[in-house]
């Protein structure tokens, strides 16, 4: 059993508000500085990525959700492959295997990275 010893004081700590806190002229217009840069950022990202990615569809989605497993089965494929082979992967198996594993996963980054466009209405998804 571990016993301390002391004075422990318990009061509230006051702190003192720069004069930004206190002036509520500048709170707001710091509020509203950000809500422009808000509507600038979803008006540039709409204006380019519209105009790269005018309408998302269904059909385009799955097609690259059913690329992204193949690319999955793929790198799997190759990972039970190399652990079937006795000792050491050499660099060439492991270097295969890596290949695969980043095309998967720079595949899926990719379907992530469109779904936000879509969530946050830079394109169209129809």
């Amino acid at each position: 059993m571990v016993r301390y010893s002391g004075v422990i004081e318990t009061r509230k700590i006051d702190r003192l508000l720069t004069g930004a806190e206190l002036d509520r002229e500048k709170r707001r217009a710091l509020q509203e500085f950000a809500e422009r840069m808000d509507r600038t950022i979803l008006e540039a990202n709409y204006e380019v990525l519209h105009a790269k990615l005018p309408d998302v569809t269904l059909k385009t989605m799955t097609r690259l959700a059913v690329r992204i497993a193949e690319l999955r089965a793929a790198y799997l494929a190759k990972a039970l492959a190399v652990a079937d082979q006795p000792g050491v992967p050499t660099a060439s198996a492991l270097d295969d295997l890596q290949r695969h594993r980043v095309a998967f996963e720079e595949l899926r980054e990719a379907f992530e990275a469109l779904e936000r466009v879509i969530e946050r209405g830079y394109t169209t998804a129809v």
